[in-house]
């Protein structure tokens, strides 16, 4: 046997210890640094670096840097929102890594209903809007600012008066339930905020705080269109607009401050006639209407002298008023920051606009907190408070009943109409002598025409007076505060990887108080009609005027609610991969609670000195001129209310490889708006996915599909939308009802029986099925997203059932709605995104388009017999959407534009009408039987039609007679619109606009009644009207007389051809320019971002079809409040 010598030991023994050190020096972590950088040189601050499958790691600093300690071997993951993730074994120790935008965002984290998914195994029809895309836009509510952004959502823009949130917002064609149902037909999608359902007072979903919340609190904003809605059951039949507030992220403190300085103004004011031309015209309409025998009756019409004198008169009662550019400023604070174990985020918000006109302006304070706290390893809890508060004061005008320009009926506001449309002849004050013989300024009563003795009262513009009411005090201020908490704890079991258990709770609170007042004012006004050549104000006789006081409009009115909303939810959640297999479920059950109240109290008709009753005397003391209570009983009204909802939800998700995934979802509602029998809905829903282009197959054979995913999905939803306890006889106390017995035929209270009750009425059902295709090509440039969805609305909940034989209903009553009827809505939808680089230049177009219709399967028969075709009433077979009707025009008159300019004009379609006449029938037009009755000006229609006979429309009688006449003036009244969006970007300066395309459906000119009852006031009108037709000064007018107007409604100004015009619009609805400063330059200044902006909302219109531009695209020239344009600076600075 060998033995081994010492010495050999020795070197064996020396090189197993340089092994083991070796190895250990191997073992030991090394230092990475670096910096990460975007693709045009810019750090990133915050992305992630972390080892894979560990949760150690770091974030960037405010140059992009980080540092990481890495053992040998592992490997690093690099990731940052909106960018590609890498994933790499570090070959160095310094690094310099540049991320790539994430075009499509395959593995970005979507919110869905009660959770959150990846982009890429998405099975709905789901779109998301991020932060970025909000935050520069100066609007003053956050649905103003989806225009445009999301396909298939429309918003209708409301007013653009200070405080107003008017905004109608719709998804694909739920808007076209609204007014099927009397109590509900609600076409507003649900709002969730942070997983809590926003709901009115009435149950139905509501826009209140999403409008409330200011761009800056949001992180995301998903939008879902079809069954993937279903998760929200019997609300969600509008689909759903999901909203994610920002949360805390782990770091240091980083504290972001954003503000935006704008100017806004109206985009434009219509065009109105003025000095001489309005004299003309006033002329022109007075003979037309027979107000004056001819050209020689001075004591009507306004003589050459006056009309040359109106030129040198300009009373600009609108820029009297004060109309002019206002300034809008929005401020944002927050901060967030924390650590592995708690994050943290904060922020307050302050909205001033002010006031283009008068005193009235807006503010809003917003103010929004939460945290999220890991109490252990698997405990973690979130809490959130936040709230707001609204301030809205305006001039008060209400009191008002005279018709304004261009509209029917009295108005809310009698402010910018008024003032625009007011003749600039017109004085707004008069010098009159007092009882001393001083001269002393009146404010002046109108003069509402020179053809009748002005009437003083308020269904009349005489007794009105901007600037009286105005100085008198009246006001109308509308407070609005709520505020709302949410809390959740969340327990990931430790013994069963995946499965977490989670319980919310979340309350909320609002109330709205609004208080008005309209003060007694004096006036001066034209007592009678005046002769010749004493038209204009300064040439009448101060004799001629009266002083009066106006106290008619005195009203006091106080308005106050209040609501409380309670959401409880209980979650089971597993999510687990096995290999290739990803599965992840959720079960819940969801209690719902509302309360509210209202009051309301009105006193009018008020003595003339009620200074010392509004400072605090209430009740009964108040009283009216004839020292009773000017408490009115109509409009004095308290209410009191509440509901409840239960529901138990869940939903199933697999996935293969992440290419093949199946989605279940169900969820059960009880609604206590029906009876106990009927209270539960059961609302399921199922979806799949398949991602083609990871097969093999699919590979080799289109190799040029990127990627191309399939989605299939169907879904039930339903809706509630009738008011509470319907199912019950309700009754309502009157105070006006005549008595029986001793005091019988004497006024008292009575009990007055409401709806006649429906116990079988229960949830309408929509069902909802999608069909979609992702696509992406040319190395991901070229994206596409293709959905074809179909809805069927069963069991409609309709009021129309009351006009049906054997329906129980009392005369002069009301019955409950009813289940029945069935209408398909179906549509397709394509969003096109191309996105590349021009050298250094990135770009990118998005366009987004689509197509619908839909028919009635199954509705309430009997509705259209025996009513001409034009009839709004649904049957079965027919489209939603209705044709325009109205009058076709005979061009047989002597220049073929259908005005009947002279008396041979007449006596041919008088002859035209004949020959259609039967024999002993009646030749009419309109409601005159007589030639003789026709004056030169009006507009000659077409006989297209006679009566109805047992449901069968007859041929032409030689009458014109409304509806009877009517003729298709387009096949469907459906628009069809194009959103482009264009971006640009280079090195830190980009540019985006956002443009609206739009054509279909029918357009006509404004045209406006002036001269009839309680429209006596011939305001100033359109400037096409100068070219208005006169048989002496203008026989070749491009338009009809509108006097012949007051002569026989619908001669002139009905819904006719004549007054079409091209329906095509496009427009530029945004456009913003910003710029981000190099780290580099504001490092110095411990600052980790900053960016300016420049951003104008409502901008130009391509086209006007509109004869001499009189208006703009936005705006009808009746409009109460013009549409805003505006122009912001912002500031984005982080620190």
């Amino acid at each position: 046997m060998k033995y081994i010598s010492s010495s050999s030991v020795k070197k064996i023994g020396m090189l197993l210890c340089f092994i083991a050190f070796a190895l250990s020096v191997n073992a030991q972590p090394r230092k990475v640094t670096g910096q990460i950088l975007d693709e045009s040189g810019q750090p990133i601050i915050g992305a992630t670096i972390r080892l894979q499958d560990s949760p150690t790691g770091t974030i960037t600093d405010i140059d992009g840097h980080f540092s990481l300690d890495v053992p040998e071997g592992k490997k690093v993951v690099v990731s940052y929102i909106g960018y590609i993730k890498q994933t790499f074994v570090p070959k160095s120790n310094t690094l310099n890594i540049v991320l790539q935008e994430d075009n499509q965002k395959l593995d970005e984290v979507v919110v869905v209903g009660y959770g959150s998914m990846k982009q890429k195994n998405i099975t709905g029809s789901v779109s998301t809007i991020s932060a970025e895309e909000l935050e520069d836009l100066p609007v003053s509510n956050l649905s103003e600012a989806l225009q445009g952004m999301v396909n298939g959502l429309t918003v209708e823009l409301g007013s653009s008066r200070p405080g107003t949130n008017a905004n109608e917002v719709y998804i694909r064609q739920n808007r076209t339930f609204t007014g099927i149902s009397k109590d509900g037909g609600n076409s507003t999608p649900l709002i969730i905020i942070d997983d809590v359902i926003q709901l009115g007072t009435n149950g139905q979903p509501s826009m209140e705080q999403f409008n409330m919340l200011d761009p800056s609190e949001v992180e995301s904003i998903t939008v879902l269109r079809d069954a993937s809605a279903a998760i929200y059951g019997s609300r969600a039949a509008n689909g759903a607009i999901l909203v994610k507030t920002k949360r805390g992220k782990k770091g240091i403190p980083v504290i972001s401050y954003s503000g935006k300085f704008a100017v806004n103004d109206a985009v434009s004011h219509s065009k109105v006639l003025e000095g001489s031309d309005y004299g003309r015209f006033y002329n022109a309409l007075a003979i037309g209407s027979n107000k004056a025998s001819g050209y020689d009756d001075l004591d009507v019409l306004y003589s050459d002298m006056e009309l040359a004198e109106m030129d040198n008169l300009n009373y600009d009662w609108l820029d009297k008023a004060g109309w002019s550019s206002a300034f809008q400023q929005t401020h944002t604070l927050n901060v967030n920051g924390g650590s592995e174990r708690a994050t943290y985020y904060a922020g307050a918000t302050y909205y001033d606009q002010g006031a283009n006109l008068g005193e009235q302006s807006y503010k809003r304070y917003t103010y929004r907190a939460g945290v999220d706290v890991r109490l252990t390893n698997d405990i973690k809890l979130s809490a959130t408070v936040a709230g707001n508060e609204g301030k809205s004061d305006q001039i008060y005008t209400k009191g008002a009943r005279f018709k304004l320009y261009g509209m029917s009926g009295s108005t809310e506001k009698s402010d910018y109409s008024a003032l625009h449309h007011m003749p600039n002849h017109m004085p707004w004050s008069v010098m009159l002598p007092d009882e001393n013989g001083v001269d002393q300024e009146y404010w002046l009563g109108p003069i509402e025409n020179t053809y009748t003795s002005p009437n003083f009262n308020r269904d009349y513009v005489t007794s009105w007076n901007y600037f009286a009411l105005s100085n008198s005090g009246s006001f109308s201020k509308n407070r609005t505060n709520s505020w709302n908490a949410d809390i959740s704890l969340t327990y990931e079991v430790p013994f069963v990887k995946g499965l977490s258990l989670r319980a919310t709770y979340s309350s909320s609170h609002s109330s709205e108080a609004t208080e008005q007042a309209s003060f007694p004012y004096e006036l001066a006004y034209v007592g009678g009609r005046m002769p010749a050549n004493q038209h204009l104000v300064y040439t009448i006789p101060n004799s001629s005027f009266k002083q009066s006081v106006f106290d008619k409009n005195s009203t006091l009115s106080f308005k106050d609610k209040q609501s409380d909303r309670r959401q409880m939810n209980f979650y089971v959640n597993y999510d687990r991969t096995f290999g290739l297999h990803s599965i992840s479920a959720m079960a819940s059950i969801e209690r719902y609670e509302s309360f509210y109240d209202s009051r309301d109290i009105e006193y009018a008709d008020l003595a003339h000195d009620i200074s010392d009753t509004y400072l605090g005397v209430g009740g009964p003391s108040i009283v009216g001129t004839d020292g009773k209570s000017a408490l009115t009983s109509d409009n004095t009204v308290t209410l009191k209310g509440e509901s409840g909802s239960l529901s138990y939800l869940g939903r199933i998700a697999y996935s293969y490889a992440d290419r093949y995934m199946l989605q279940f979802i169900f969820r059960s509602d009880a609604s206590t708006k029906f009876a106990p029998e009927n209270y539960w809905g059961f609302f399921p829903g199922i979806s799949a996915g398949w991602i083609l282009s990871e097969e093999g197959w699919f590979k080799r054979s289109l190799p040029w599909f990127e990627f191309l995913k399939i989605r299939a999905s169907w879904g039930r939803t339903g809706r509630d939308n009738i008011k509470m306890w319907k199912w019950k006889e309700q009754y309502k106390m009157d105070l006006k009802g005549m008595q029986f017995g001793a005091e019988s035929g004497k006024p008292g209270t009575s009990l007055i029986p409401q709806a006649s009750p429906n116990r079988n009425v229960k949830w309408d059902v929509s069902d909802k099925f999608n069909l979609g295709f992702d696509t992406r090509f040319f190395d991901g440039r070229l994206s596409a997203v293709f959905d074809f969805y179909y809805d069927i609305n069963d069991n409609i909940l309709t009021q129309f059932m009351a006009s049906q034989p054997g329906i129980p209903i009392y005369a002069g009553g009301s019955y409950a709605e009813e289940n029945f009827g069935r209408v398909d809505t179906y549509g397709g939808e394509l969003s096109l995104t191309w996105r590349d680089k021009i050298g250094k230049v990135n770009y990118n177009i998005g366009m987004d388009f689509g197509l619908s219709g839909s028919k009635v399967k199954e509705w309430v028969p009997g509705l259209r017999y025996n009513k001409y075709p034009c009839s709004s009433s649904w049957e079965e077979g027919m489209s939603t959407y209705l044709p325009v009707w109205g009058f076709k025009v005979w061009k047989g008159t002597s220049m073929g534009d259908g005005i009947l300019r002279t008396q041979e004009d007449i006596n041919n379609y008088w002859y035209y009408l004949e020959s259609w006449t039967p024999e002993g029938g009646q030749t009419k037009y309109l409601d005159k039987t007589s030639k003789d009755d026709l004056r030169p000006g009006m507009v000659a229609y077409q006989d297209l039609g006679g009566e109805m006979v047992n449901g069968v429309q007859q041929g032409p009688n030689g009458q014109i007679v409304l509806e009877q006449d009517y003729g298709k003036l387009c096949e469907k009244n459906k628009t069809y619109n194009i959103s482009t969006r264009l971006g640009a970007s280079w090195k830190g300066l980009s540019i985006s606009a956002n443009i609206a395309t739009s054509w279909g459906g029918v357009r006509f000119i404004d045209r406006a009644s002036m001269g009839g009852n309680k429209s006596t006031m011939i305001w100033a009108p359109d400037s096409f009207w100068g070219d208005m037709f006169d048989e002496v000064n203008n026989p070749y007018g491009k338009y009809p007389n509108l006097g012949a107007e007051s002569l026989i409604s619908s001669s002139a100004i009905a819904n006719s051809d004549f007054w079409m015009i091209s329906t095509f619009r496009c427009y530029i609805r945004n456009l913003s320019v910003s710029y981000s400063f190099p780290k580099k330059w504001i490092a110095p200044l411990k600052m980790s971002a900053v960016r300016v902006n420049l951003t104008g909302n409502n901008l130009w219109d391509l086209y006007n079809p509109y004869p001499d531009h009189y208006r703009n695209m936005y705006d009808s020239s009746s409009t109460e409040y013009p549409t805003l344009r505006t122009w912001s600076l912002g500031v984005n600075v982080t620190f």
